[in-house]
């Protein structure tokens, strides 16, 4: 099943696969086309930017600008239920239509989700599988219809899947903001963030 999804992706079409959130409505994020689509299926307004999925912090490197300071942070809880703001790089290779300035990115953690980002090697969309400012889903019964008819492969699986959205939070200016809190709590973040800030100050000569 997970071929079908790989194979999907590379020819720009639409998928849904579980992640340890909700269920991801997902999509090549080199292809203008698809991620059209996924705007349209969602009935999402093109000035909200949707999210990408990488499957490692080598990865978002390629793609966004990490601050020496947050490495740590998204080192500790990566992969994981966080989605990142950072700036893009001038250099990136996503289509400017719809990434300009600044990405999210998460890099999951769920062996479904996993295996595919490992075996494709290239970023894809990955958003929540609901109408644009429904509930997102987390039991793929609940995959609305509308939706369900444009995908050309899902794999179902509720085992894994918490119904917690992602915690997100802004890394582009010099303090961590949350602009929403979701399975991983702020005051986690804030903790993790002050225990590296010391760590980086007792390493220094």
């Amino acid at each position: 099943m997970i071929s079908e999804i790989i194979n999907a992706i590379q020819n720009n079409l639409l998928v849904c696969f579980p992640t340890e959130t909700v269920y991801a409505l997902a999509c090549s994020a080199l292809d203008s086309g698809a991620i059209k689509k996924i705007y349209q299926v969602k009935k999402r307004s093109q000035n909200k930017p949707l999210s990408i999925s990488v499957s490692d912090i080598y990865s978002l490197t390629k793609i966004a600008e990490l601050e020496e300071k947050y490495f740590s942070l998204i080192n500790h809880f990566s992969p994981g239920p966080i989605t990142y703001i950072l700036p893009l790089k001038n250099n990136n290779i996503l289509p400017n239509e719809f990434f300009k300035g600044s990405i999210g990115v998460r890099i999951p953690n769920h062996p479904i989700a996993i295996s595919i980002l490992n075996e494709l090697k290239t970023p894809i969309v990955a958003t929540s599988i609901n109408i644009s400012g429904e509930k997102s889903v987390c039991k793929a019964s609940d995959i609305p219809q509308s939706i369900k008819q444009h995908l050309s492969a899902v794999i179902e699986d509720d085992k894994l899947v918490s119904g917690m959205e992602s915690t997100v939070i802004d890394l582009t200016g010099d303090k961590i903001k949350v602009l929403r809190e979701g399975a991983v709590l702020l005051q986690v973040i804030c903790f993790q963030a002050e225990v590296d800030r010391r760590n980086e100050k007792s390493n220094r000569p």
